[in-house]
């Protein structure tokens, strides 16, 4: 069965379709997800995974300076967030290019955009780094990142 998107106007057609395959089949697994969901690609689960992280960070006392004077000292401070922790992280598990420019998880712009094989490897980096601070990150089964680790137990 392909993807149906179901409402409570085309929910007729939607069961004749799945009694149509019923007959042809006889068993039939269905999974069924809001239609806001959308699919899962490794730059979505990132964000999702930095949202998480940071909020870990900031309740064990991270915080990020709001300036830097000449003798290193902070002057402010206001608390570890997502993108602090997507900048930190994306420096850390993606790495940089010959010019110590980020590479970037964007796919168009300027910058030198991560290969599937160096997202997928910064996301398991950061998978394990978690595992080990005892971080619970939310991992949907449908996701990019996900299909990607099957193949590679496999």
């Amino acid at each position: 069965m392909k993807d149906f998107q179901v409402s409570n106007h085309n929910l007729e057609l939607f069961i004749e379709e799945i009694q149509k395959e019923l007959s042809e089949e006889k068993l039939l697994i269905i999974n069924s997800q809001p239609a806001g969901t959308g699919k899962w690609g490794m730059a979505r689960l990132w964000r999702a995974w930095m949202a998480t992280t940071a909020k870990f960070m900031a309740g064990n006392g991270a915080k990020m300076p709001l300036m830097i004077k000449q003798d290193g000292s902070w002057y402010g401070s206001r608390p570890f967030d997502a993108n602090d922790a997507h900048e930190l992280f994306t420096r850390q598990w993606l790495g940089v290019d010959q010019d110590g420019a980020r590479l970037s998880w964007a796919k168009s712009g300027d910058q030198r955009k991560a290969t599937k094989g160096e997202r997928f490897n910064a996301l398991r980096k950061h998978e394990h780094w978690c595992i080990e601070k005892g971080i619970t990150l939310f991992k949907p089964r449908d996701s990019e990142y996900e299909k990607l680790e099957q193949e590679q137990n496999e």
